[in-house]
């Protein structure tokens, strides 16, 4: 979230520094992103709060953490004049399951124009252009107090009404920005006479946008579904600061406070004349009301606060106290504090503006507890070491993948996927590793044995019971070697597969249905000629969890140097490892670990970082020099 510095200042009277500002925001969960440029600080919240991607939500938390005044915006509360007929936007809902709540207001007779210089820089600090001040006041108000919102020209309608309705499949938009979008009936839009001109809670159409000739506006402010909204922003690609906000659950109460606080700025900036339209809000939501034991707060954060102190971080917050009897709190939570479900999270509120760093050290009177990494992690560590001593190459492979037209396996498809191209879990981690592979081949590296330790993901029924979801814990290796025929590759991976089992002290698996590895009746891998899949949960029961102290000896035994070479985008870097392991006996292996291109890279070359392994005995300064004899280096 971005918060420019004199924003900021319209709601709180701060005078301390800008580094004593941003410490103040990252004591209490607004961590600094990005150094302060100036104007503006760019901050990171990982907590499930909508407020805080407003500045008044930020700003609120700042000041009941430094104890100063929370100076609220000014809003146009007067009712408007009732509309008539001819100026009345009737509001239609046809999918009333998204919808909770759509309020809106007439405007007419407003002079459309350029927006003062304090809300155009306010704008632009953030990072929003300014176009016109009837845009700039719906993004501004956004920005300010975390609600969307929009405003149409009802010249521009073919009829006065706004009917919301999912969208027709294929049906097309075009954009204030004018680029064609076409929808789907997952979708819904804002229609007049048939005809879309919003695409619901994410942009708005070009047909009725407002320009500097319009003069009479509807003006409305959405509470949607928010799932709906992210699941059709992220398939349209369409990520922007308003499906940003409709990400997170929002209260319906904040439509009001959103149109009232835009009445004040149209009527300040534009004139004319101000209207009652429809509140469309056919199920009030009440807010809700959670107890708190003044007991918790030592429970959870292991002091004891004064009770005034309590009160004044709580009204501070916004939160109404409705009771207090024989130290139990009933307290109303404010309407923009969605995340707030149970008296847990109240209490995490009180030790955040008291301050983390008041809560006091207490020595541990007991010795430190025993180690409790599980079992598996420790074994699947000593995996790793018996596959980089048979010269294996660790990798970490993206475990979302695309989903096929008719997936076999169970495989598991996201709800709400970024994009179509990861929008399901892996079932096999080979497939990753093959993309690996054909990256070593472009850089002329034709051979060489890849494995990664991880998790695989599949459903043991169709529908929806998520009890049916596993997870399995995998060991993958895949070997390759352009020139192999699959019959010596497959050699090179029993070679391989028999030096992992000697290494765990298997001596005796049983083979059956000609792939498949048992011991002790216990499936442990799959094999393939250029490959296999070890089942660690299982390996570790046959094993113990035991293995010979000499794998991580013999690991230790040779030392290794990396080397930073830039070369053009043509060279090879397969050849340079070649070059770098034949130019001495000493050397028994050298291969790519990373490439880099980017702004500090010269155009038309690129980074490598090559890692040469050495023979048992070669010291740190011996393999210096041989790199430096080499040349390149």
């Amino acid at each position: 979230m971005k918060i420019p510095l004199e924003w900021l200042k319209d709601y709180v009277a701060i005078k301390k520094s800008p580094k004593e500002i941003g410490t103040a925001f990252t004591a209490f969960g607004l961590m600094v992103d990005k150094p302060f440029d100036g104007k503006t600080f760019d901050l990171e919240h990982r907590f499930d709060r909508s407020d805080w991607l407003s500045i008044l939500g930020c700003a609120r938390d700042l000041a009941a953490y430094e104890r100063l005044e929370l100076k609220l915006p000014k809003i146009y509360t007067a009712k408007g004049k009732a509309p008539t007929d001819e100026y009345k936007v009737a509001i239609k809902v046809e999918c009333p399951e998204i919808i909770r709540r759509f309020n809106t207001r007439v405007f007419r007779n407003v002079k459309v124009g350029k927006s003062p210089e304090w809300l155009k820089t306010r704008l632009e600090d953030y990072g929003i252009p300014s176009i016109n001040n009837i845009v700039d006041i719906t993004n501004y108000v956004m920005v300010e107090l975390g609600q969307p919102m929009h405003a149409q020209d009802t010249d521009k309608f073919r009829k006065m009404e706004i009917c919301i309705r999912r969208a027709g499949d294929e049906e097309k938009i075009v954009t204030f920005l004018g680029d064609e979008v076409k929808l789907y009936p997952e979708a819904f839009v804002l229609a007049q006479d048939g005809v879309t001109t919003v695409l619901g809670g994410i942009v708005g159409g070009r047909e009725t946008g407002v320009d500097e000739q319009t003069k009479n506006i509807v003006l409305d402010a959405g509470n949607y579904d928010q799932v709906v909204i992210r699941k059709v922003s992220r398939k349209l690609k369409i990520l922007n600061e308003s499906s940003l906000r409709y990400d997170k659950y929002l209260h319906p109460d904040l439509t009001e406070y959103a149109i009232q606080r835009a009445a004040y700025l149209i009527l300040e900036l534009a004139g004319g004349d101000y209207y009652e339209n429809e509140d469309w809000y056919p199920i009030p939501q009440k807010l809700t009301s959670i107890r708190l034991s003044t007991s918790r707060i030592k429970d959870l954060g292991g002091l004891e606060l004064a009770e005034n102190e309590v009160l004044d971080i709580l009204e501070r917050l916004g939160y109404r106290l409705v009771s207090n009897v024989n130290k139990v709190l009933t307290l109303e939570v404010p309407y923009f504090r969605t995340d707030v479900e149970v008296a847990d999270d109240i209490v995490s509120d009180i030790l955040r503006i008291h301050g983390y760093a008041k809560i006091p050290i207490t020595q541990l009177l007991g010795a430190p507890p025993k180690e409790e990494t599980p079992a598996i992690y420790t074994f699947e560590d000593k995996l790793r070491d018996i596959l980089v001593k048979l010269r294996g190459h660790e990798h970490i492979t993206d475990p979302l993948v695309s989903s096929t037209e008719s997936p076999e396996g169970g495989q598991i498809i996201l709800e709400n996927s970024l994009n179509s191209e990861k929008n399901a879990l892996r079932t096999s981690i080979a497939q990753g590793l093959e993309h690996v592979a054909s990256n070593y081949y472009k850089n002329q590296m034709n051979s060489g044995v890849l494995f990664e330790i991880g998790l695989v993901y599949h459903k043991e029924s169709e529908g929806g019971d998520y009890e049916s979801y596993k997870e399995t814990r995998c060991l993958e290796c895949l070997t390759f070697d352009k020139a192999k025929t699959p019959k010596n590759l497959g050699v090179i991976t029993s070679t391989l597969f028999s030096g992992l089992l000697k290494e765990l002290g298997l001596t005796k698996p049983a083979f059956k249905n000609a792939n498949e590895v048992y011991v002790e009746n216990t499936l442990i891998a799959t094999l393939r000629y250029n490959g296999f899949t070890g089942f660690t949960a299982n390996l570790l029961q046959v094993t113990g969890g035991k293995r010979d102290a000499r794998v991580l000896f013999d690991l230790q035994s040779g030392i290794s140097l990396d080397t930073s070479l830039t070369v053009s985008q043509t060279e090879m870097a397969g050849a340079i490892c070649s070059e770098i392991a034949a130019s001495s006996d000493k050397i028994s292996e050298s291969f790519v670990v990373e490439e880099y291109t980017g702004e500090k890279v010269e155009k038309g070359k690129r980074t490598i970082l090559i890692r040469t392994y050495f023979t048992k005995g070669v010291t740190q300064k011996e393999a210096t020099k041989i790199l430096n004899k080499w040349g390149r280096s």
